[in-house]
């Protein structure tokens, strides 16, 4: 990988949605290079997902989930992961072992988002932050 690659992974991550001929004019290159460069970023695993993002006026938290030792961390985070109101999950250190950002319509659906992870075994607790503001 290098600075055209990391200027292209940049761009889309702004906006995923970024039209290849817009980022060929601000790197100065071709569509072509551009296309052929996000297809090689997408086979060799750099360029995961292209992702949707909601407009703010849906409920958005972050659910923080703490599990039982010696359970495998990955495996309840792909489970929470394939919940559909699931906007990204990470494993992280610290007084919590998973935090799983949730998008969905309303607090109802955000409580039912945390009742499915509560379910899904091995979940000691969940503490639930409210996003206020999106910049």
């Amino acid at each position: 990988m290098d600075s055209v690659d990391e200027k292209i992974i940049s761009i889309l991550k702004k906006n995923s949605r970024t039209p290849y001929v817009t980022i060929a004019k601000r790197l100065r290159t071709t569509e072509g290079t551009v296309r052929n460069r996000v297809k090689r970023l997408q086979e060799d695993g750099v360029i995961k997902t292209f992702t949707l993002r909601t407009a703010s006026s849906n409920v958005k938290a972050l659910v923080e989930v703490r599990i039982e030792v010696n359970i495998n961390t990955s495996d309840i985070s792909k489970r929470i992961k394939a919940m559909p109101e699931v906007e990204a999950v990470y494993e992280v250190s610290g007084d919590v072992d998973i935090i799983a950002i949730i998008d969905v319509m309303s607090t109802q659906g955000l409580n039912d988002v945390i009742e499915g992870i509560r379910r899904l075994g091995s979940t000691i607790s969940t503490e639930t932050r409210l996003i206020l503001n999106e910049l």
